[in-house]
């Protein structure tokens, strides 16, 4: 069982039953309790009730009682990284000096920072993460970090030994295509294919104009790019395509795709993603950096696809808490309704990382994991409004 709040009250508690009290209790955005408490035992909600309680309890005050936040897509082991690049370069000088500056960082250093983002994370309120990691660095730090999520071994190139795919009770680890334009078709069916049941594949698409070309026309600067890595892609099927409908063509959309910033996707890639059903994970404040523009979220509602959050990296956001990201959001999207953000950060996560029978709401049966976040407010309108727009 885990609670959080600016200053945790219970973090660490083991005890078999215990009554959490707060004058506000959001199970999920389409219900919520006016002064209630939750009843847990062994580690999970057993109950959720209105009115005070007639046992002991702990009465966290005021404010409110809620799931745990789920940063969908974090690096984690590019933490180091903060401050170091800049954005105004554009996008593939950007990624050009990430790769530069990481390899001339030593690997405690990686370790270093990436265990002071862990804190962060959980500190913070956001204990679930879908963790994107090339070098493989944040593995042994996340299962001792009391984090829980997907922790996503990503390929790229042409060619890789996948690894063990294993779905745990806290955290699991699947893989992770990086993109469309940086990683084989072979490759990424490999990956794809090593999913076991349940478990999602993550993969970035349609991010930025560099790849939007590349896969449509076969040529331009990010080919010339490539191949200044040594990346053949003579054999890669692309030309005449947007990189949604490449991935559909090689047969990689399905319910368990985590499609990732989507910042260039058309109207008929909404259509091809809502068709199958497939995850998504924003990440506007990363995008805005990266190249000036947010994806277009409200859109995607409107096509059936209810998107996730994510921070991305610290080489490309000031931080990796989501509530942040809720409060950039509600920002530069005034018309998107504050509890449907509040799924975003919340509901929509745990389903992308496949974790919605165990977080994500506050339900009888699921984990006691639960944030409280300090709040007075009269009305649940101002309650959902406060919860996405105050910065952490």
């Amino acid at each position: 069982m885990t609670s959080f709040s600016p200053k945790p009250v219970i973090s660490g508690i083991r005890h078999k039953r215990e009554i959490h009290r707060a004058g506000w209790i959001i199970p999920d955005s389409m219900n919520v309790i006016q002064n209630g408490y939750l009843e847990i035992e062994n580690g999970r909600i057993k109950g959720i009730h209105s009115g005070v309680p007639r046992e002991a309890c702990i009465d966290h005050g005021p404010g409110v009682l809620m799931p745990p936040l789920v940063n969908a897509h974090v690096h984690l082991e590019l933490s180091a990284l903060k401050n170091r690049i800049p954005f105004d370069k554009g996008f593939q000088s950007w990624v050009k000096t990430l790769l530069d500056e990481r390899a001339a960082l030593s690997q405690e250093v990686l370790v270093r920072e990436a265990k002071k983002a862990i804190l962060d994370l959980l500190t913070s309120g956001n204990p679930y993460v879908g963790e994107i990691s090339t070098l493989g660095i944040t593995q042994t730090l996340l299962e001792n970090s009391g984090l829980k999520g997907v922790f996503f071994q990503e390929f790229l190139g042409t060619a890789a030994e996948i690894g063990c795919v294993q779905k745990k009770d806290g955290l699991s680890f699947s893989v992770a295509g990086h993109a469309p334009h940086t990683s084989s078709p072979d490759l990424l069916r490999l990956e794809f294919q090593s999913r076991s049941a349940g478990m999602p594949f993550s993969i970035h698409v349609a991010e930025s104009e560099a790849e939007s070309e590349f896969i449509f026309r076969g040529k331009g600067s990010w080919a010339d790019f490539l191949t200044l890595r040594g990346i053949d892609y003579s054999a890669w099927d692309i030309g005449s395509k947007t990189p949604v409908a490449y991935l559909e063509d090689m047969g990689l959309l399905d319910p368990l795709t985590l499609a990732v910033h989507l910042l260039q996707a058309t109207p008929t890639d909404m259509d091809i993603l809502a068709r199958s059903r497939v995850k998504v994970c924003v990440c506007p404040r990363s995008n805005y950096n990266l190249h000036g523009r947010l994806p277009d979220i409200g859109l995607m509602i409107q096509k059936g696809i209810n998107p996730a959050l994510g921070t991305d990296s610290l080489a490309s956001c000031d931080s990796l808490d989501i509530w942040d990201e809720m409060a950039f959001i509600a920002q530069h999207y005034p018309g998107l309704d504050p509890r449907t953000l509040f799924s975003m950060a919340t509901l929509n996560g745990a389903r992308a990382l496949g974790l919605e029978e165990v977080t994500g709401t506050l339900a009888q049966g699921k984990r006691a994991d639960f944030i409280y976040r300090p709040l007075d407010a009269q009305t649940e309108k101002v309650v959902f409004e406060r919860m996405v727009s105050d910065a952490h």
